[in-house]
């Protein structure tokens, strides 16, 4: 890394991921990636809709006993 390089210019760990990409034809090189620990995301869109889904199918075949 050059002295003068900011750190915004560095590329991001998903660009890194999506540049060493065996889809974009480079050699994927894992290994090299920086170590990072994250979790799912909670309480999205999806996952409340899911439940709300979910909570009508299980309203509807108590209604239909």
């Amino acid at each position: 890394m050059k002295p003068s390089e900011r750190e915004s210019d560095k590329p991001s760990f998903w660009q890194l991921v999506f540049a060493q990409s065996k889809v974009n034809g480079a050699l994927y090189l894992g290994e090299q990636l920086p170590g990072r620990s994250w979790d799912w995301p909670k309480n999205t869109y999806f996952q409340r809709r899911l439940r709300r889904v979910r909570w009508y199918q299980t309203s509807e075949k108590i209604q239909l006993n």
